[in-house]
Order: structure tokens, then sequence, then C-alpha cells
């Protein structure tokens, strides 16, 4: 039909979206490039996703090939953004249905973080956001 060939038309929209998927793969192969020269020089191993797509790619009688490991990165980011922001969604709403539990989160994060940005050091010593948050995981797991 005619819907399915509109993406394949060199409408500005789909020019943008070629232009934007061509960037994200360069910054993939960069990225890709950097972990196999790592992983060659024994500097990085395959303790994270990528170096297992990577040791799994060199495996005799496998045929995956770099774009293959670039399109599972993509899948990979795009559907955890989408689950986090699920996830936080879904937190927000549970905080505000809990507005004594909402102000004792925002208290501690104003204690512990004062003005400046929280980093991944500060968000460990955040118990009463990581209990909130392990809660709201639990409530959305069990109730849908």
């Amino acid at each position: 039909t005619f819907l399915a060939l509109y993406r394949f038309l060199p409408t500005k929209k789909n020019k943008r979206r070629y232009e934007v998927d061509a960037e994200i793969k360069a910054m993939l192969r960069d990225i890709i490039c950097k972990k196999q020269k790592a992983m060659q020089n024994g500097e990085s191993g395959n303790g994270d996703l990528l170096g297992l797509l990577l040791q799994c790619k060199e495996e005799k009688g496998n045929e995956m090939t770099i774009e293959d490991v670039i399109e599972e990165c993509k899948l990979f980011y795009f559907a955890g953004q989408e689950t986090t922001a699920n996830w936080l969604t879904w937190t927000l709403i549970v905080l505000s249905m809990h507005p004594d539990w909402q102000e004792k989160a925002r208290q501690e994060v104003l204690r512990i973080c004062g003005k400046t940005a929280p980093d991944v050091e500060i968000l460990n010593r955040l118990k009463i956001v990581s209990m909130n948050m392990l809660l709201t995981d639990f409530f959305c797991n069990t109730h849908t």
C-alpha cells in the first residue's frame, strides 16, 4: 500500500529521520570501536551488554554483524528509555496518592542533596526515595 511506501519518500520528515538514524549509528560505531580496542588490549571485558554482544559476534558459526550489534544497542536503549519513563510515571502517581511519603522523600532529597544535582553516589544514600521506587516497582508488577 501507499502508506507502507510513504516512509521511503524524500519528505522533509523522512530526511530528518534518516539523518538522526545515521548520527545514532555513527555514535554507536564509535563506541563499539572503542570497546573492541579495549577488549583486544585486555582493558575491558564482557561484563556489560556491549561486551557480551561483541563476544557473541566473534564466536565461530555466528553470523552477527556490526550492524546487528548496532540494532541490538538501539533496541535496548529505546526499550529501556520507555520502561524507565513508565516506572518514573508510576512512582510519581503513587507518591501523589500518598502525600505523607511524598513530603518525606522531598525532605530527604533536600537534606542530602541540598542545591546540588544528585549523582550515583548521592542517589544510593536516598533511602526513602529508594524504598518508594522499590514499592512502586512491586506495585506495578503485581497489579498490572
